[in-house]
């Protein structure tokens, strides 16, 4: 765990949650292979513009210090850092990606991000509340408060299939950086509709898959308090493989 201050001075990094700022998490694998390292630069840059953050440091500090971040890790560490951009700071820390492709088990949260193109620190209820859970194995599924649709995942974004139908949210959330890689993949694999699904529609869908950095792709087994379990992993295997064939492309 690494942070500096404005004017580039080292200080102790703070816990981050429920402290304004933007973030973003990226995937390290062996021998320093970052994938889609430069998109998640751009989307903390923007983050931190949609959040109004009085400091914003020059693309390149911030990819500065991510290789020199890396290069203190070492050839074998593979795992996951994240970079935050504070009001007065910029902070790195790393940790392993015990959640990869591992089965979820998920948790209703009745929440509503205030700005869901952004990825804020200062969401200490969605993300400070990860705590309560075992996330290698768990997380929690953000419902809608008022309209009572599935969103995304604290963590991750969400893919309802049916076959070879899937149905994948778009609106009220970040799309994340390995969705958007995946998306054209998945379009010739596929017949892709943009949606949320309500809590009553769950029955319409065998499998739930969640997406993202820090998981790549897994399986979500059930979501308990709705009744839903998964039926299958047909899904699961196929969307596994096209992700598992992205990332050994992008770290070529």
């Amino acid at each position: 765990m690494q942070a500096w201050t404005t004017t580039g001075q080292p200080e102790s990094h703070p816990d981050p949650w429920g402290r304004p700022g933007a973030f973003t998490t990226f995937r390290v694998f062996p021998n320093r292979k970052v994938p889609f390292l430069s998109h998640h630069l751009d989307r903390l840059v923007d983050s931190a513009r949609r959040l109004h953050l009085p400091w914003l440091p020059d693309t390149s500090l911030i990819h500065d210090h991510a290789h020199s971040y890396i290069d203190g890790l070492g050839d074998g560490f593979s795992g996951l850092i994240r970079i935050c951009l504070f009001e007065d700071l910029i902070g790195l820390s790393d940790r392993p990606a015990a959640s990869d492709g591992k089965p979820v088990e998920g948790w209703l949260l009745h929440y509503r991000r205030p700005e869901p193109l952004a990825k804020s620190t200062a969401e200490k209820d969605l993300y400070g509340s990860l705590s309560e859970l075992d996330v290698e194995k768990e997380d929690w599924i953000i419902i809608d408060p008022k309209d009572n649709d599935l969103r995304e995942t604290a963590t991750s974004n969400l893919i309802f299939a049916s076959g070879k139908n899937l149905l994948i949210p778009e609106k009220f959330i970040l799309q994340g950086i390995v969705l958007r890689q995946l998306l054209p993949l998945l379009q010739s694999e596929f017949s892709i509709t943009r949606g949320s699904p309500k809590d009553s529609d769950l029955s319409d869908f065998s499998e739930i898959l969640l997406c993202g950095t820090g998981r790549g792709v897994a399986q979500l087994t059930a979501m308990s308090e709705l009744g839903w379990y998964s039926q299958g992993e047909d899904s699961f295997n196929q969307v596994r493989q096209i992700y598992d064939s992205l990332i050994e492309e992008a770290c070529a």
